[in-house]
């Protein structure tokens, strides 16, 4: 667990962050958002004392990071941000080994470790370990990046917009790929972001920040359902909040778990279907898409598992 209480930074005359407080829980993923200047990077930073702060204090597990030498809490604590900044005339294979090797693991360890971390991001090891970064793509080069930062099995991953200069696509499957991998290994993560459709799809919990302070936190779909009155609404409100309420609910969990059709051997899947992992805002567009009052949900055999209607879609998007 990290806690965060009355943090505050000032440099000089401003005060970038102020009086902030609250907790992350062991294994949650936490999206810091707000706008540029809002003071989530310096909140960031300061956590593992990239930015040494003003006032307050940072707990980890109960310990005090002020208590910790500066070189030795980073060592402990992954950071990955936008810019990815891997060593450019090192091989990918070294890039991942830099604090494995600072701290002084044996060189079969290293090896072992670095294996398993290209094969978690689906990054084959023969293929890519002795490339150099210029080599690889951005999308590639930024896997490699989040990889180097969890090498040394830190107990808290920081990440300041790591996403933020990829394309769409290549974006989109990295989100994918993130929140498969936090969910895998159960490490706790902090993540910033200025994009509320990247903080509603990552966040367990999401926290607000506007001016340097702590507006709200709290789980997506209340923030959505109950933004605070102010900056928090109108950053999280607009006709497409029901979009972005649907993204959090996914088909198995809605659907009517009874199939509309008889399976008849031979027969072939419907082309117009659902999968009972994709959530509500996609079957929305498949069922406008194909003009339906209804889809089928086939599993991963193609078997009829139930079906969905649009009434259903439309009621978990609806004003409570």
């Amino acid at each position: 667990m990290i806690e965060i209480q009355n943090l505050s930074k000032r440099f000089g005359a401003s005060l970038a962050v102020n009086d902030v407080s609250f907790k992350v829980e062991a294994g949650q993923f936490c999206m810091l958002v707000g706008t540029s200047g809002s003071g989530k990077s310096t909140t960031l930073r300061m956590i593992n004392r990239l930015i040494e702060p003003t006032s307050g204090k940072i707990l980890i597990n109960g310990e005090d990071v002020t208590s910790i030498p500066g070189e030795q809490l980073r060592r402990r604590i992954g950071y990955a941000i936008q810019g990815i900044g891997l060593f450019p005339h090192r091989t990918i294979f070294d890039n991942i080994a830099t604090v494995p090797r600072l701290l002084g693991w044996s060189g079969e360890a290293i090896a072992e470790r670095v294996r398993e971390l290209l094969e978690l991001f689906h990054l084959d090891y023969d293929t890519f370990a002795h490339k150099y970064p210029q080599q690889l793509s951005g999308g590639q080069q930024q896997r490699v990046g989040v990889a180097r930062a969890l090498a040394a099995k830190p107990e808290l991953l920081l990440m300041d917009e790591p996403f933020g200069a990829l394309d769409p696509i290549t974006r989109e499957h990295l989100q994918d790929e993130m929140l498969r991998i936090q969910k895998q290994l159960g490490i706790t993560l902090i993540m910033v972001t200025h994009d509320m459709e990247e903080a509603v799809k990552m966040g367990d919990v999401i926290a607000v920040m506007d001016q340097g302070e702590l507006l709200q936190m709290t789980d997506p779909e209340d923030l959505l359902r109950n933004p605070r009155e102010g900056f928090v609404k109108n950053l999280v409100g607009g006709v497409d909040r029901s979009l972005r309420l649907l993204t959090l609910t996914h088909v198995k969990d809605v659907m009517s778990a009874e199939a509309q059709h008889e399976a008849k051997e031979g027969a072939k899947a419907p082309e117009a279907h659902l999968n009972p992992q994709d959530n509500l805002r996609d079957a929305l567009c498949r069922l406008m898409w194909d003009k339906s009052h209804s889809l089928p949900v086939l599993d991963e055999q193609g078997l009829e598992v139930g079906h969905i209607s649009l009434d259903q879609v439309v009621e978990k998007g609806a004003r409570m």
